[in-house]
């Protein structure tokens, strides 16, 4: 560890775990790897290259940016790299041009791509909105969506690789309404004469859990990461790895009237939740000890037991996978009345990223 403020030390043979396990689970579905948000605090380059080493064909980068990024990085194909939040503000040639996949909601983003000076055929994956109403062609604007598509293949400037949608992922029964209306958008497109090779639907939750919501792809979030939902299965109960440990050293040590207190060069401009002190613990020579109050922007506070042997540079691990004594995100997430996915992609990108 070479800066005071830590490091986060991301485990890619735990990624590789979560990968095999979550390939065997939906198989024969294939696996897409999302790395929106910097690969969900990871790091976007690191992981996207594990990823592929490891066998994953796709991965989801959100937006076109980021694809750009990791085609840049050597992320190559025949890796297929999708994006799908679109800004108008997007060159649609140089998406073309880096073989990006792109997911289509409007009749003007196909449009878009028509105008497009480039010569390269783009790959599309069209989106029905079933409920959730994140992006997506609506029931009435779907045939028209399709219809364009459809025209835009005969003529070689589009290849229609996939229909898809979002799903909320929090009532099974809600969840069910969307896979039936998704599959009516499916039947609609066939009636039109699209007959896309891929069809996808789920994310972490629902391809986990549900074979019904899997069809021929399932784009893998947060699981990926060893990061369950909040109140829900463990890590561990689903066969996953935690990927991410975040550790600091002690900076100072404090004697209060009423015991001592050790500092950490991390706080909430760090992105550590203004809600851990008083709700979370941190492992420290095998112990667990709680952040106290109060959390300042760039330190955090450990209360110390009176017999606690500490010292300054000891090394404090704020969350892991547990072995020493540490709370997991999913119970830091739980403890802050928040996903863990959301405590790492707020994380601060000055903190150093390790790779072991």
């Amino acid at each position: 560890m070479t800066a005071s403020i830590g490091e986060i030390v991301v485990d890619l043979s735990a990624l590789r775990h979560n990968l095999d396990v979550l390939t065997a689970r939906v198989a024969p579905a294939q696996v897409m790897v999302v790395v929106k948000n910097d690969a969900y605090g990871h790091g976007l380059v690191d992981v996207a290259r594990a990823a592929v080493d490891s066998g994953i064909s796709w991965i989801g980068a959100l937006d076109v940016p980021t694809a750009l990024t990791l085609r840049e990085a050597g992320i190559a194909p025949p890796t297929r790299i999708f994006a799908w939040l679109l800004d108008p503000a997007d060159d649609p040639g140089a998406a073309l041009s880096a073989s990006i996949d792109l997911g289509i909601s409007t009749v003007d983003q196909l449009q878009s791509i028509a105008a497009s000076p480039s010569s390269s055929t783009a790959r599309v994956h069209l989106k029905i909105d079933t409920g959730l109403h994140r992006n997506g062609a609506t029931p009435e604007d779907w045939p028209d969506l399709v219809s364009l598509a459809r025209s835009l293949e005969d003529r070689g400037v589009v290849e229609i690789v996939g229909v898809w949608t979002h799903i909320a992922e929090a009532d099974d029964h809600e969840d069910s309404l969307s896979i039936a209306r998704f599959d009516e958008a499916v039947a609609v497109a066939r009636d039109l004469g699209v007959e896309a090779p891929l069809r996808h639907l789920a994310a972490s939750a629902a391809g986990f859990a549900r074979a019904d919501a899997r069809f021929d792809l399932v784009r893998f979030g947060a699981f990926a990461y060893g990061l369950p939902p909040g109140d829900g299965p463990s890590a561990h109960s689903m066969g996953l790895r935690q990927v991410m440990t975040m550790r600091a050293p002690v900076s100072s040590i404090e004697v209060l009237p009423d015991g001592r207190r050790a500092s950490i060069d991390l706080g909430f401009a760090d992105g550590l939740s203004t809600l851990a002190p008083g709700r979370v613990g941190v492992a420290l020579h095998g112990r667990r000890h709680p952040l106290v109050s109060p959390l300042e922007v760039d330190r955090a506070w450990i209360g110390l037991d009176d017999d606690a042997d500490v010292a300054v540079g000891d090394l404090v691990t704020l969350w892991g996978d547990g072995s020493t004594g540490e709370q997991t995100l999913q119970e830091w997430g739980d403890a802050t009345e928040t996903m863990s996915e959301e405590l790492v992609v707020r994380l601060s990108p000055r903190i150093p990223r390790r790779f072991v």
